[in-house]
């Protein structure tokens, strides 16, 4: 090949650092170390190597970015997220109607809202945070399947089960598509990557806690599920899927549905939806304090063990596949009866059986507690008396920090020096 002259090579550089000063996410085009895939009971990037996730939630990261004024609020979690050694955000890739939309009615986007969630995934992708995005909400919250269903009625298709006519009315599920398809091929106004292409993001949820009181048999979800994880495959075959399940368990095979809080179904099979074709690793919640509520705390540590270990089996026996803890919390509420020093118990009991079962090559490998925020005035609507704010509550800090050293030692990791090079 020829060499170009000098000048020219100086001008080329100067340029190439014009461009880099100006969108520093393109920069950090590797700051995740990869696209995610799954080896058995494992996570693997960077050509195999092992990874797990200590993570946190952030459901609010897209709303506060859709306002530029308050961008640096997002930039500040990720930057305490990451000074911790968390390398997980879950956070909502929808908001389906209200006053704050995403999505305002069948297809139409607000692109206000749309960049926010462009810059979230370009500073997750600056701080070396992967990404778990959520498509839609079981719940009302941010409008989810109650509001899909009600876009439905409103244009004259009679649906008689509520809002759980959103898994099975053909309408309905054609609306979710078109907003599956809407999102993944969506093309980052900040990195001008897909987001269907970008490493960054490290899987897609289906739906934040799906649950079914028509069909309490898990067979309604169960068909959704083994629709739609498809459909996601058929668009973006390079990222991960899962259900989004809180580990509920139905009436299917394996199911330990005695384990369930207080015996009750709530529509959802945990062996049997983990096993349907396109989802690639299973999930489970934690809040035994208000899934028991008014139960003693022997009562709680109990449910703890044997719903983790329980967990942790099944998916090792029947689905050979990753197991991530994507929420858990302990209310901290008024009237709750609980202090942060119960909290801070309950997170370390819960970070060291990630870790117990991840350094024996178990299939728990990671989890994401709920929630972080900031000392902001701006998020005090935000509270919910789950917050963990990582300045203020030292403790928490210290447990969640060392937590993420143990993780990455597992694969040979240094955190201090990830840290350093994710600021």
């Amino acid at each position: 090949m020829a060499r170009r002259p000098r000048s020219s090579r100086v001008i080329v550089l100067l340029l190439l650092a014009v461009v880099l000063a100006a969108a520093p996410w393109r920069a950090a085009a590797a700051g995740c170390g990869g696209v995610v895939r799954v080896d058995g009971t494992q996570f693997v990037a960077n050509g195999g190597k092992t990874i797990y996730f200590s993570g946190f939630n952030a459901y609010w990261l897209m709303m506060t970015a859709s306002d530029t004024a308050r961008r640096d609020a997002v930039v500040t979690a990720f930057r305490q997220a990451s000074a911790r050694g968390l390398n997980l955000a879950r956070t909502w890739a929808f908001s389906d109607g209200g006053d704050q939309p995403l999505q305002s009615s069948p297809g139409v986007y607000d692109e206000a809202m749309f960049q926010g969630l462009d810059f979230v995934i370009a500073e997750a992708r600056r701080h070396g945070v992967y990404l778990l995005l959520c498509l839609t909400n079981n719940f009302d919250d941010f409008g989810g399947k109650r509001q899909y269903v009600r876009w439905a009625t409103d244009t004259g298709h009679n649906l008689t089960a509520g809002a759980d006519d959103f898994f099975s009315s053909t309408v309905v599920k054609g609306y979710y598509k078109n907003h599956v398809k809407t999102v993944l091929t969506r093309v980052n106004t900040l990195t001008g990557v897909a987001y269907k292409d970008d490493p960054t993001i490290f899987a897609w949820e289906l739906m934040n806690e799906p649950r079914c009181d028509a069909d309490p048999t898990g067979a309604m979800v169960q068909a959704w599920v083994e629709e739609m994880a498809p459909y996601v495959k058929s668009i973006d075959g390079e990222h991960l899927v899962t259900a989004g399940l809180e580990g509920f368990y139905g009436d299917g095979e394996h199911e330990s549905k005695e384990l369930n809080p207080r015996g009750i179904y709530y529509g959802t099979n945990y062996v049997a939806t983990h096993q349907a074709a396109g989802i690639d690793f299973a999930t489970i919640h934690l809040y035994p304090d208000v899934w028991l509520w008014g139960s003693t705390a022997d009562e709680q540590a109990s449910f703890f063990r044997n719903w983790t270990r329980s967990h942790v089996d099944a998916t090792a026996a029947y689905l050979v596949k990753p197991l991530l803890v994507t929420e858990y919390g302990k209310f901290l509420w008024e009237g709750s009866g609980a202090n942060k020093t119960q909290r801070n118990y309950f997170l370390g009991r819960v970070l060291d059986a990630i870790y117990a079962t991840a350094s024996r090559g178990g299939p728990l490998v990671g989890g994401a507690f709920w929630q972080l925020l900031l000392d902001d005035d701006g998020m005090d609507d935000l509270r919910d008396g789950y917050e963990i704010i990582l300045p203020e509550d030292t403790r928490a800090a210290s447990i969640i920090g060392n937590h993420s050293e143990q993780l990455a030692s597992l694969n040979g990791q240094d955190a201090q020096a990830l840290r350093r090079l994710a600021n």
